[in-house]
């Protein structure tokens, strides 16, 4: 269990091209002292970090049905793209909070 609140949520629809999220600012979230926690729902997909867009094969791979928690930073640097198995669209759904 997180001790904070959460600051703000929101929901990116990941298909077949790499998407980023529209990230936390320091209005809602604070640097490195500040975590989101995240699930992706309905199907896998890959993540890329580096700034290059993740392709259905290539970046690291997520399973549908998992919770992450990550600092703000790497979740505002991340690009998503639903696997090459995925039969259907996913979502990453957010909540960044202040700890």
């Amino acid at each position: 269990m997180l001790a904070g609140s959460p600051v703000a949520s929101q929901s990116l629809t990941v298909s077949t091209a790499a998407v980023a999220p529209t990230g936390y600012t320091s209005s809602t979230a604070v640097g490195n002292n500040s975590v989101v926690v995240f699930d992706v729902q309905g199907y896998a997909v890959r993540v890329r970090w580096d700034g290059t867009d993740p392709t259905s094969t290539v970046g690291h791979y997520l399973p549908a049905i998992a919770g992450y928690t990550w600092d703000v930073d790497q979740f505002n640097a991340a690009k998503f793209i639903r696997d090459t198995a995925a039969a259907g669209d996913a979502t990453v759904f957010s909540s960044a909070f202040q700890i």
